[in-house]
């Protein structure tokens, strides 16, 4: 098909039926590889996600405006490769059992592409909940709503594989108070030696700009150290290219509502060199657990503090007062200044 016939709007249509069972209610986003939609099951009447593969780099939508087709046949090649590593995405999601996780349940294919059915959550992504709410952030959201980040992470580890893709954006806030690990399409096992090359600035570790670098759990720690590190300051620490040679990356400080004890460990996962980076997410699991203890700390010394300076206060005011009704009842009864009051007894001379 001639470059003529295709359109450049890549979403599919309001109301557009795939396979006779979700019709399009919304696009939700889209991205370099993939458009997101929210669809309702039409005999259900549940809403879903879903996600198409569109890689707009070779692809375009034809006058149809429902099939995909490449932009040129020699691109034809690439992207069945491209679709195969799509496909995987929901072979991995379909695999895993992970309250920390978004749900899989199932795939189309349909339009010349593969679409994967995703479960659907009202909430809101971490970065724009951070936008909103920068002000709000403290110590207990981390525990709360970072803390199965953590736990998904060591989930899909454990299962060998690694997501490379973990930054606020794919992190969903839902309103019932779960949190969910979104986009598993970079997702890879960490046992492979090459690796397509995606990267997003600030959240990606120095290894990710290599197709052939090792790559680890030690990468995803990188992401998820930047994520704690724009919670706390609201902005993506500096892309670690430019850190290469000169390291500019601005510490936390006692402005953010961090302990010690979770700044150091945040620092340490945005290690440029993998060597020399947190290995072991359980040191985020205990920096975050300790956040309570410090806090708790750091209020009763404060609280002591405060009342060791109000009682201080207090005894120069009382003080200060009574050297004022010293100073009256002198005045009053004519004692000179050097009378001691308590032996100046008004009733001494009705007792002669």
């Amino acid at each position: 098909m001639s470059q003529s016939q295709l359109i450049t709007n890549p979403t599919l249509a309001r109301n557009h039926k795939l396979a006779d069972t979700y019709q399009i209610r919304r696009t939700l986003s889209v991205g370099e590889l993939s458009v997101i939609y929210v669809a309702r099951h039409m005999d259900k009447g549940t809403l879903h996600v879903i996600k198409e593969f569109f890689p707009s780099a070779l692809v375009k939508r034809s006058k149809d405006r429902c099939t995909v087709e490449c932009v040129s046949d020699e691109l034809q090649g690439k992207f069945m490769e491209m679709l195969q590593k799509f496909r995987q995405e929901g072979e991995l999601l379909s695999r895993i059992q992970h309250p920390g996780i978004v749900r899989y349940e199932g795939e189309l294919e349909q339009h010349g592409t593969a679409y994967l059915v995703l479960e659907y959550y009202r909430g809101i992504t971490l970065d724009k909940y951070i936008e909103q709410y920068a002000d709000s952030m403290d110590t207990e959201f981390l525990k709360k709503r970072l803390f199965p980040v953590i736990d998904a992470l060591e989930y899909i580890h454990n299962l060998g594989y690694i997501h490379r893709d973990v930054k606020p954006s794919n992190i969903m806030l839902v309103e019932d108070g779960q949190t969910k690990l979104l986009d598993f399409g970079s997702a890879v096992r960490y046992e492979e030696r090459t690796h397509q090359i995606l990267t997003t600035a600030g959240y990606s570790p120095i290894e990710f700009y290599s197709g052939r670098s090792v790559q680890g759990p030690v990468s995803d720690i990188y992401s998820l150290a930047a994520t704690f590190y724009y919670c706390l300051r609201g902005q993506a620490p500096i892309d670690v290219p430019k850190r290469l040679f000169h390291d500019t990356l601005e510490r936390l400080n006692n402005d953010q509502p961090a302990s010690p004890i979770l700044s150091r460990v945040i620092h340490w996962g945005l290690a440029v060199s993998a060597n020399k980076r947190c290995a072991s997410l359980k040191w985020f699991k205990i920096a975050v657990q300790a956040e309570r203890f410090w806090r708790r700390n750091l209020v009763l010394t404060r609280s002591k503090k405060s009342t060791a300076r109000y009682a201080q206060q207090g005894q120069v005011i009382a003080g200060v007062g009574r050297n004022k009704s010293d100073a009256k009842h002198k005045v009053l009864t004519g004692a000179s200044s050097n009378t001691d009051l308590s032996s100046s007894d008004t009733r001494e001379p009705l007792s002669k």
